[in-house]
């Protein structure tokens, strides 16, 4: 039944990234209807004829896109950066063309779920370290520290997951002062995005209220089983919603 979640889970996502994409690459038509209809010869500029609110558009919607949703350090990302370098002295129109391409093969790659990227499987790899450490002290007692070390890991993978659904980590409070936020204010935001749904959500306050009684001594609020739990639920959670 888990994989059967998972996978739903997974599906979901995608479709919504496609739906996404697909949503930009439309925009990609309107630019299209500007093509000149002349010989390379005569005319090397391709697009000129575009209006300047439409590239200005179209160019905003492809590289808000790219950074929203290919993986840090991809492919997609490098192959951005170089059509970026390229055009940077020419005119506006001229990369997006090129930016068309990396956002279909983004496109094809969700599609064919093929984006799995390095740096959410050094995350797992490092959190689950740390809940097997937490899971030794478990086995050895230690119920609050155990409980303090799974809340830790909780903590950084809801950064990691708001890193990745474009969630700030900050606010603006009251004194006009930058702060970062709290574990619940980032679930909150997290869920908002529909990274997960409301029953993780109240699942991750939980989780956060035994990490909270345990970093502020409160041990009585909460028992070794309790602990357990919440180390293996905190590890599903990650398996379930990568970042």
């Amino acid at each position: 039944m888990k994989g059967v979640r998972q996978g739903v889970a997974t599906s979901m996502q995608n479709e919504q990234l496609l739906a996404d994409i697909d949503s930009v690459l439309s925009q990609y038509s309107t630019f299209e209807e500007f093509h000149k209809k002349v010989p390379p010869a005569l005319d090397t500029s391709g697009y000129a004829k575009a209006p300047p609110s439409i590239i200005s558009r179209v160019n905003t919607l492809f590289d808000a896109a790219i950074n929203r949703l290919a993986p840090p350090n991809s492919a997609y990302k490098k192959q951005y950066d170089l059509i970026r370098r390229k055009y940077a002295l020419k005119q506006p129109s001229d990369a997006i063309e090129s930016l068309a391409g990396v956002l279909q093969a983004l496109r094809d790659d969700y599609e064919a779920d093929r984006v799995s990227t390095f740096q959410e499987l050094v995350h797992s790899e490092l959190f689950s370290d740390m809940l097997e450490a937490a899971e030794y002290l478990l086995g050895e007692t230690y119920k609050d520290p155990a409980a303090v070390m799974a809340g830790g890991v909780l903590e950084q993978h809801l950064r990691e997951l708001c890193r990745k659904h474009g969630v700030d980590l900050t606010f603006i409070n009251s004194k006009g002062d930058t702060k970062p936020k709290m574990t619940e204010t980032m679930n909150t935001d997290l869920a908002k995005k529909s990274a997960y749904g409301k029953i993780e959500q109240k699942q991750v306050t939980a989780w956060a209220g035994i990490r909270n009684a345990a970093a502020h001594g409160e041990y009585g609020k909460y028992d070794e089983n309790q602990v357990r739990q919440m180390v293996r639920g905190i590890r599903d959670f990650i398996s379930k919603y990568p970042a």
